[in-house]
């Protein structure tokens, strides 16, 4: 890393004005712009109507009574359903994730700058001189080409493992939605039932399980504390913007980012925590599903199941920046486990013994006990 790694890069100079727009450790104006930019390339949203919030409200409020009674979790009011375009997601998810959005980039600034202070001379530091400036223009583009790409995906609340600071309301995006149920030949109606469905699963572990929200947030910062720079990497993707020009300020960074991480035994640990609660709130929710859905679309259900299985089995360009980004890996096939976790535990000790899941964050499998349960059984259930 040269003394002065910013200093020759004629597009930092072009836009030094931009250096100063936005406070903290995000420029949320560039995140804002290019995750638009960049969910503008294809198919423009369509105007969201009052039918799609009707359809939604009557969907969510359906499975919310079916679900609750059969898992056991309460529900002290009425779930909040709102139907959305592609920009509100954008801008929900931006204000939601903020809370880990920069956590993550005063960890990827305090990084760079002690990466810095090793290479430095007579005490001078560049790299963190030249951080202060570019580190919230350098987020701000990572920042919107993850959500950017993220919300051409997003079908709901629960589609990515990062738990939002909001109202609680459960979301779903219309165009997203209808794309896909086109794209798989599913009824329409159908599909956005199961949907609702599949996310009040999940929703009301969160909202019922008064340690659920707050124990996935500390899983998250965890992971986000255990991130390490992969410094040969980094320099590629400067040398890359720096090649590429003033359009990737539009473009973005593509599915690798600008900032890539190291993978440390510190943040394999602390993701396979997280994985762990993840492959047990999917297949929670999943193995529930398998009990309702029938009775929410009796006619479609199985196609659709099969349909979502096969939509989620490889990673999409949004969720591969997220596993850049984070290191996250949406696992299909953990997810899979999780629900022959949760199965095992229904047939050999019934929906009681597995409702202990939820009594305590020490009662929460492994990674090794999702995959074995009587693993789980021996240290939980028979101690």
């Amino acid at each position: 890393m040269t003394q002065e790694p910013f200093g020759d890069i004629p597009l930092f100079r072009e836009i030094q004005k931009l250096l100063s727009s936005g406070d903290g450790p995000i420029n949320f104006e560039i995140a804002r712009q290019i995750a638009v930019a960049v969910a503008a390339q294809g198919t423009a949203d369509r105007p969201v109507e009052a039918s799609d919030t009707r359809a939604f409200a009557d969907a969510v409020h359906e499975a919310e009574t079916l679900i609750s009674g059969y898992t056991r979790l309460p529900l002290d009011e009425p779930l909040r359903p709102e139907a959305i375009g592609r920009t509100q997601w954008i801008s929900s998810t931006m204000d939601g994730w903020r809370w880990l959005l920069e956590h993550l980039a005063v960890r990827f600034t305090a990084e760079l700058a002690r990466l810095g202070a090793e290479e430095a001379e007579g005490g001078v530091n560049p790299m963190q001189a030249a951080m202060g400036q570019m580190g919230p223009l350098l987020m701000g583009m990572q920042v919107g080409t993850l959500i950017g790409h993220l919300s051409k995906e997003a079908l709901g609340r629960y589609d990515f493992p990062i738990p939002r600071e909001d109202d609680g309301r459960l979301f779903f995006v219309v165009p997203n939605l209808d794309a896909l149920a086109q794209d798989y030949g599913f009824d329409r109606a159908a599909s956005r039932r199961w949907i609702a469905a599949h996310d009040v699963a999940r929703h009301l572990v969160i909202i019922s399980v008064p340690w659920a929200g707050r124990y996935f947030r500390s899983l998250l910062t965890d992971v986000v504390d255990a991130i390490e720079i992969d410094v040969e990497g980094l320099e590629q993707r400067l040398v890359e913007l720096q090649s590429r020009g003033p359009e990737a300020m539009q473009e973005g960074m593509g599915q690798d980012g600008v900032v890539p991480i190291a993978s440390t035994e510190k943040h394999r640990a602390a993701l396979d925590r997280m994985r762990a609660f993840l492959a047990v709130l999917e297949g929670y929710g999943a193995e529930t599903m398998s009990v309702v859905g029938p009775q929410i679309v009796p006619e479609h259900e199985a196609r659709i199941a099969e349909g979502m299985a096969r939509q989620q089995a490889s990673p999409s360009e949004g969720e591969a920046m997220l596993s850049s980004i984070l290191g996250v890996s949406l696992d299909r096939q953990l997810e899979i486990s999780g629900a022959t976790f949760c199965k095992a535990i229904l047939e050999l000790r019934g929906l009681s013994a597995l409702i202990r899941v939820w009594a305590a964050p020490d009662n929460l499998p492994s990674i090794a006990e999702v995959k074995d349960p009587f693993v789980w059984i021996e240290r939980v259930l028979d101690p």
